[in-house]
């Protein structure tokens, strides 16, 4: 473990000094930086301000004499790596050359506020590959806002549910019940009102003498009951809850069957008798 350090300090001084044989420029939006033979790690900047800039590389290496196995240039985010995008660059001998748009940037560089160009260089020829940071691209305010990128939702802590009741369904207008009820009341009364013109009111009232108290408590009992059954359905019409329809409805079913079965009877008895 206590070597661990002194390696890496090792590999890192090493590294530095192989690498120092590449030279070149770097332009992009009328700024220019240049890469001198001597290494000294320092990582320089440009900024990208419209889609329309385009970066140009130009760079040398001493090393490589026409195009080596492996060679890209890459352009990734500084906090994640694994983000990131290749170019393979162009190689004339010793020379390599790569042009980038920015418009041709993908949407999730576009929206970083830091992205590292590098450059690869490996050949299983050569004993001195090449990996190298070249400047700090920073992508200005009204670049990013080009960008379409939209980070997708990760698995997390979700803001709290809350469920929305649906209001009360919509009624019809108030006029179409009180039209129901209109029709329904003119129907009763016409009822009523055939009842008396095929009767006849002196056959009618002539019953009176021959019905019983007792026939008529239950003739009017069962008249009463019709009656709250149609003021039943009035209320219904007029907003009424159809589980309260169907309560009162049972229980005004109990008294219309037990008076209207006596009713029956009673009229039979009085048929059979020519009474009525």
């Amino acid at each position: 473990m206590k070597y661990s350090i002194f390696i890496a300090l090792v590999n890192f001084i090493v590294l530095a000094f192989a690498y120092s044989d590449l030279t070149g420029t770097i332009k992009l939006n009328g700024k220019k930086i240049t890469l001198g033979e001597i290494n000294t790690q320092e990582v320089k900047q440009l900024s990208i301000e419209s889609p329309k800039d385009v970066l140009e590389i130009k760079l040398k290496s001493k090393d490589i004499d026409g195009k080596p196995e492996q060679i890209w240039i890459s352009l990734a985010d500084a906090e994640d790596e694994g983000i990131i995008s290749h170019y393979v660059p162009t190689v004339k001998q010793s020379d390599i050359t790569a042009t980038i748009k920015a418009s041709t940037l993908p949407d999730v560089l576009k929206s970083k506020d830091k992205l590292i160009l590098s450059i690869v260089i490996a050949d299983s020829k050569s004993k001195d590959n090449l990996l190298r940071r070249l400047v700090e691209i920073l992508p200005s305010p009204d670049f990013q806002a080009t960008s379409k990128y939209q980070q997708k939702p990760r698995i997390g802590i979700q803001p709290e549910i809350h469920h929305i009741f649906r209001g009360d369904e919509q009624t019809v207008n108030p006029i179409i019940p009180v039209a129901f009820i209109g029709v329904a009341t003119t129907l009763f009364l016409g009822l009523l009102g055939s009842w008396f013109g095929f009767i006849g009111t002196k056959n009618l009232f002539s019953t009176f003498k021959t019905i019983t108290t007792t026939q008529l408590l239950y003739n009017v009992s069962f008249l009463v009951s019709l009656i709250g059954f149609e003021l039943n359905f009035y209320k219904y019409y007029l907003g009424q809850s159809i589980f309260t329809t169907l309560f009162y409805g049972f229980i005004l079913s109990v008294p219309c069957v037990y008076f209207g079965v006596s009713v029956l009877r009673y009229l039979a008895k009085n048929r059979a008798l020519g009474k009525q």
